[in-house]
């Protein structure tokens, strides 16, 4: 079964997904905070409105994961802004989102330094996002 792209369903997935990783627990075990996914409107890819997913990251565990507004999303400790087209590569694992923000196609909000000590922490939360399976608004 393939989830709404950033519907609820989808995020309790995505929750699921990270929840069963020993590598993202192990990766991500001292990180504290929340990340914001800001999910910028391409009305021409079916995208009318900005959008944004919480994800609250303890420990190595994602305590929650939900859509949410844009202006809930960039009230997260780290905010990682980029347009529709841009996160669904990411989803599709056709692009990192660590290269992404040093390549300026998604822009953080946040302490870049500390987000680069988690580097296998990020890459294995997008290894995770390609296993949910998804009906993406531009592929209908």
């Amino acid at each position: 079964m393939a989830y709404e792209a950033y519907s609820p369903e989808w995020a309790e997935a995505f929750k699921a997904e990270i929840n069963k990783s020993p590598v993202y627990k192990q990766a991500a075990a001292n990180w504290e905070g929340t990340v914001g996914l800001v999910v910028l409107a391409e009305p021409d890819k079916n995208v009318p409105d900005d959008m944004g997913i919480f994800l609250d990251l303890w420990h190595g565990e994602a305590r929650g994961v939900r859509p949410c507004t844009r202006p809930e999303a960039e009230a997260a400790q780290y905010v990682i802004t980029g347009a529709y087209s841009r996160w669904k590569k990411v989803a599709k694992g056709e692009m990192d989102a660590t290269k992404g923000i040093m390549l300026g196609q998604l822009k953080l909000k946040g302490d870049f330094p500390t987000l680069v000590r988690y580097t296998k922490a990020s890459q294995e939360l997008t290894e995770c996002t390609t296993r949910v399976p998804v009906n993406w608004p531009d592929e209908a």
